[in-house]
């Protein structure tokens, strides 16, 4: 007996064409999309960039600008995760000329096309340039959404990111710091959402040499990583490295051996 779960994806996609030829409500350009996503899950970046541009195709054709702007920023992103900036930028700087002459420049999908941006040019080492874009987003976030938002916190954890890479260590704990406030309010102090702050926290720490605060937010970035995965998981390894590390900085060989233990007992049986 076939029901709904039974049909796959490309399946799925083929029906979905079907009822467009038939003048139904499915949009040639949404079945792209779907088809470009179904790829993107399944690790399929290449074809899934062949149906994001023919989606792309499709909203441009009908002037539907905030999808085609988000499908650019999808295909640079794609391009980004794949080492291929000069590629990417040239699609997210396309986005963002599309966007701002065409939409209210304040509008969401161009806070993610100055996202994207800005984490090319951190990649590349732009500090300034990346943090301009990011800055831009951050901007963009606070006027459209409330301030203790996911989203806001993930760009005030951007901007530490390219602080602490360009040496700029006390904005970078600042702006950390503010992602965690906001992240706790949203998330609450043993979540999943909050490990990134923590992580941010402790590497900005173990840069200025300050080991013990490095080690707080170290450890309490483990702590919630048990609480989501049990004890022994492997997403568990890079943790208790961190940890290691910074003990070992601070000459403690001791402390430093007991957390390389542990990550190598998991690695074994990984």
């Amino acid at each position: 007996m076939t029901t709904l779960k039974n049909i796959t994806a490309s399946a799925f996609f083929a029906l979905a064409l079907m009822n467009n030829s038939s003048g139904q409500n499915n949009s040639l350009a949404d079945t792209y999309i779907l088809q470009a996503n179904d790829f993107k899950k399944n690790m399929k970046q290449d074809s899934a960039l062949v149906y994001f541009e023919k989606a792309s195709v499709e909203f441009q054709k009908h002037g539907n600008i905030e999808k085609f702007v988000d499908v650019y920023n999808q295909i640079g992103i794609i391009l980004t995760r794949q080492d291929k900036y000069e590629k990417a930028k040239a699609y997210l700087d396309k986005a963002l000329s599309t966007g701002l002459s065409t939409l209210d420049t304040n509008n969401l999908v161009i806070a993610t096309t100055y996202i994207s941006l800005g984490v090319i040019y951190n990649a590349e080492e732009n500090y300034d340039q990346s943090l301009n874009c990011h800055y831009k987003a951050l901007s963009i976030r606070l006027l459209k959404l409330e301030e203790n938002n996911a989203e806001v916190a993930t760009s005030y954890g951007n901007i530490g990111n390219v602080h602490r890479n360009n040496k700029e260590f006390d904005k970078s704990i600042n702006a950390h710091l503010k992602a965690m406030k906001i992240r706790e309010k949203v998330f609450g102090l043993e979540s999943v959402g909050i490990i990134e702050s923590y992580l941010g926290l402790g590497n900005t720490y173990r840069e200025i040499k300050d080991y013990d605060a490095s080690l707080e937010y170290f450890e309490k970035a483990l702590r919630n990583k048990i609480i989501q995965r049990g004890e022994g998981h492997k997403d568990l390894v890079k943790f208790y490295k961190y940890i290691s590390d910074v003990y070992y900085l601070k000459e403690n060989k001791l402390k430093g051996d007991e957390y390389k233990i542990k990550y190598e007992e998991i690695e074994r049986k990984s």
